[in-house]
């Protein structure tokens, strides 16, 4: 079949039919066996264990699910499942929070875990591409550092694309105490690096 598009083709076909004849083909080709492709981002941290060991805290990246397992017993068993993001690659617990960081939506997603149902309460819009979250600071009180691509997304800095020299990732920093009133969040501060996906 490829060989006798590549005849037509050279005949001089319309787009329209160029376009029906891709489809057609394309549609042929899924029928034989193909498998289908789904493009995912990759998980950086898609796991968290809770201090006790009895809850599993799992990034469902096909479905921007953040799951959750009970894991006391023998067996785990999900408890809750909770929408974030798209594509959910990194989690991090603080406190009774899960900080879910959300690939391809460019922001994190916070779990509340204090009620009956965890439920995602804050949303906060970090660098484009965020890949992963660590808690680290004072005992009781640490900030969150979230990796991001320096590109520009939500960034309030000039990204500066087109001028060599320039760092390409960012460390955003955020205090979990005082993320403010602003709709995606207030940081304390863009730390850029000279990197690629840190």
């Amino acid at each position: 079949m490829t060989h006798r598009s590549v005849v037509v083709m050279s005949r001089g076909m319309s787009l329209p039919l160029l376009l029906a004849c891709f489809f057609v083909s394309t549609t042929l080709a899924h029928g034989q066996g193909l498998d289908y492709v789904n493009f995912e981002s990759g998980p950086t941290r898609p796991l968290a264990l809770s201090d006790d060991g009895t809850r599993l805290y799992v990034a469902n990246l096909p479905d921007d699910r953040l799951e959750i397992f009970d894991v006391s017993g023998q067996t785990p068993i999900r408890i809750d499942s909770v929408p974030v993001g798209i594509d959910p690659v990194a989690v991090a617990l603080n406190g009774n929070q899960v900080w879910v960081v959300n690939h391809q939506s460019d922001d994190v997603s916070i779990v509340d875990l204090s009620g009956p149902h965890a439920r995602v309460v804050r949303t906060l819009h970090v660098g484009d591409e965020p890949f992963d979250i660590v808690f680290a600071g004072p005992p009781g009180d640490p900030y969150a550092f979230i990796s991001a691509a320096h590109m520009g997304q939500n960034n309030p800095n000039d990204p500066q694309l087109l001028t060599p020299g320039i760092e390409r990732a960012d460390v955003w920093v955020f205090d979990p105490q005082a993320l403010g009133p602003g709709m995606g969040g207030d940081e304390v501060a863009i730390l850029s690096v000279l990197s690629d996906r840190p």
